[in-house]
C-alpha cells in the first residue's frame, strides 16, 4: 500500500483518492483485503483485469468467422444486476445486436460467464457460438453498431498528443537517467492507462469487420513501442522494474 500510494503521489493523486478507489474495488468484489494496507485482486476482478490486457493481443489473432451470442432476459426489479452485466460485455467487447442480445466476434464464453455467476445471472443467461445464417454484420454495419466512427477519431486524437507532446517530453526529460526509475514509472503509468481506456472502448474487431480507415492498430503498436521503451529506461535494480517485466 505505502509504495502504491508513493506511485500515485508522484502523479499527483492524493493518498485519500487512491484509499477511496480501493475501498470502491472491494465493496463491488474486485479485491479482497486480508489485512490492513494489503489488498490482492478476487476471482471477479483478475477476470476483469485479464480480460481487459488480453484484448490489444487480438489485434494480431486470425478470426474464424464465428460470433459468440449472448443472450439474457432480467426482469426489471433486477436492474441493476443487468445494468452491471451488460457493462461488463460492453467493456469486454460486444455489441448490442438486439435488445438484450450482444454479439462478439471474439470467443468470450469463459469471461462471459465469469461476469455472469459474479452478477447472480448465471441461470438468466445463454451462450452460442456460430456462423450467421443471415444478417451477419458488414464492416459498415459494425462501424455503426460498435460507434467505430467516434472512436477513430478518439485514436486520432490520441496519435497526436502521443507524437506532440508524450514522445518529446520524453525525450527532453532524458527519462530514466536521474533517479531510481520512479519517473520513467510514472510516465509508463500515464501512457498504460491510455492504452488501458482505449482498450475499455475498443472492441478490437477483427480486420474482415473494419473500414480501411481505422487508426486502432496504428495507435496502439506505436503505443507499446513507446511503453517498451520507458521499461527498459528503468534500472534494473529499481524497486519498480519488475511491474513492468512483460515489456522486457
Amino acid at each position: 500500500m505505502k509504495l502504491l500510494v508513493e506511485i500515485y503521489e508522484a502523479r499527483g493523486v492524493d493518498h485519500h483518492i487512491v484509499r477511496n478507489a480501493l475501498a470502491k474495488l472491494k465493496r463491488e468484489g474486485y479485491v479482497h483485503s486480508p489485512e490492513r494496507s494489503r489488498y490482492s485482486l478476487t476471482k471477479a476482478g483478475m477476470s476483469f483485469l485479464t480480460g481487459i490486457n488480453s484484448k490489444p493481443q487480438l489485434l494480431d489473432r486470425r478470426w474464424d468467422g464465428r460470433w459468440l451470442s449472448v443472450l439474457f432476459e432480467v426482469p426489471e426489479t433486477e436492474r441493476k444486476k443487468r445494468d452491471a452485466f451488460r457493462g461488463d460485455l460492453l467493456q469486454l467487447g460486444f455489441g448490442g445486436l438486439y435488445k438484450s442480445v450482444y454479439i462478439s466476434p471474439w470467443d468470450y464464453a469463459a469471461e462471459a460467464l465469469r461476469f455472469a455467476e459474479h452478477h447472480g445471472l448465471a441461470d438468466r443467461v445463454t451462450l452460442s457460438r456460430g456462423a450467421f445464417v443471415h444478417g451477419a454484420p458488414t464492416p459498415r454495419q459494425a462501424t455503426q453498431l460498435w460507434r467505430l466512427d467516434a472512436l477513430n477519431e478518439t485514436y486520432e486524437k490520441q496519435l497526436a498528443w502521443l507524437r506532440s507532446e508524450f514522445l518529446p517530453a520524453i525525450a527532453a526529460a532524458q527519462i530514466g537517467d536521474s533517479d531510481d526509475g520512479l519517473s520513467a514509472f510514472v510516465r509508463f503509468l500515464e501512457l498504460g492507462e491510455r492504452m488501458a481506456d482505449l482498450s475499455l472502448s475498443d472492441p478490437m474487431l477483427p480486420e474482415e469487420l473494419l473500414e480501411e480507415d481505422w487508426l486502432g492498430r496504428t495507435c496502439f503498436g506505436e503505443m507499446q513501442a513507446c511503453l517498451t521503451r520507458l521499461a527498459n529506461a528503468i534500472p534494473a535494480a529499481s524497486p519498480y522494474r519488475h511491474f513492468v517485466s512483460r515489456y522486457l
